[in-house]
């Protein structure tokens, strides 16, 4: 399970970086912009539901601190669909191309807490997936 987060882990970044570039851009790149929405709502999807797995299965062997953690983070993963969902409600095609600027502003958060959430799954799960057997 650790091989396969890490590897979604690297799928989330490189979708990350994508639209880094293009909400970087002053002109907006409509399909482009469509593509990699499309990508890192898959991959953010896949990293969710191994994160799930992954935390419900170390529950069952968790000490106390250890399962405070692990119930944080999937806290965290419920918090973030919640607000991924949200976004995305908020901010559909037509309106980020009526709103171009307002959009490269109120995505920069979601992209950050994006990485929030990677380097929390490394800090807290990587290394209890590590022990597991």
């Amino acid at each position: 399970m650790l091989a396969e987060l890490e590897q979604t882990h690297a799928e989330m970044q490189a979708a990350l970086t994508d639209l880094d570039a293009i909400t970087g851009e002053e002109v907006l790149d409509e399909p482009r912009l469509a593509a990699a929405r499309v990508k890192l709502s898959r991959v953010s999807g896949k990293r969710r539901r191994i994160v799930d797995a992954a935390t419900l299965n170390l529950l069952e062997t968790a000490g106390p601190e250890d399962a405070r953690k692990l119930r944080g983070l999937r806290e965290r993963n419920a918090a973030q669909l919640e607000a991924s969902t949200q976004h995305i409600g908020t901010w559909g095609l037509r309106h980020i191309v009526a709103d171009w600027p307002g959009y490269r502003r109120a995505s920069g958060p979601m992209r950050q807490s994006l990485h929030d959430l990677i380097a929390a799954d490394r800090e807290i799960l990587f290394p209890l997936l590590s022990q597991a057997p």
